[in-house]
């Protein structure tokens, strides 16, 4: 009876632990690795009224101006990663004042951390879907759709962008489907 018990409470341990170990691989493999070489940009307007997405463009400009400012002597992603968030504060700032100046008086939230991205493209440069450390600056709910860019290596604007130009979205699926089934871009 007695080496029953010690039987079973050791079966309980063994199954405790490899219960654990399986816990703990499956982390590991679920740890979001961030795409190397970049540090991207995503605004979040508070809806999809017109006065908040035009708000999230004014925030966006205010953002983008002071984010070159501080990235400029910027060598590589890992400096930028650093600066970004040595600054947040800054970003923040410049983020709310912009939404003062235009009459918004809700939240206006930036922080940073890792997040998915799709597929973009930034005049001739594709930049690939993944997770991308970035700067999020969401306005109010956050609830409206988005504008994301790329602050480093600076993509957020293709050369050749002209203010009032609306900007040209790029899906390799969808390039992908066009193909497969001939339709022409």
């Amino acid at each position: 009876m007695v080496l029953k018990r010690r039987f079973f409470y050791a079966l309980t341990l063994i199954l405790a632990l490899a219960s654990l170990a399986a816990r703990a691989s499956a982390g590991a493999m679920n740890a979001v690795v961030p795409v190397p070489g970049y540090v991207r940009l995503h605004v979040l307007a508070n809806d999809d009224g017109e006065v908040a997405q035009a708000l999230k463009l004014e925030v966006r400009d205010a953002v983008l101006a002071c984010a070159q400012a501080l990235l400029r002597d910027c060598g590589d992603a890992e400096a930028a990663w650093r600066t970004v968030n040595d600054n947040l504060d800054a970003l923040a700032d410049a983020a709310r004042a912009r939404a003062r100046e235009c009459g918004y008086e809700g939240a206006v939230l930036a922080e940073t951390g890792v997040y998915p991205f799709p597929d973009r493209q930034y005049g001739g440069v594709t930049v690939p879907a993944g997770d991308y450390r970035a700067l999020r600056v969401v306005i109010g709910a956050g609830a409206g759709h988005n504008w994301w860019c790329v602050l480093y290596p600076s993509l957020c604007m293709p050369e050749d962008y002209a203010p009032g130009e609306p900007v040209r979205f790029y899906s390799s699926v969808l390039e992908w489907v066009r193909r497969l089934f001939g339709g022409g871009q």
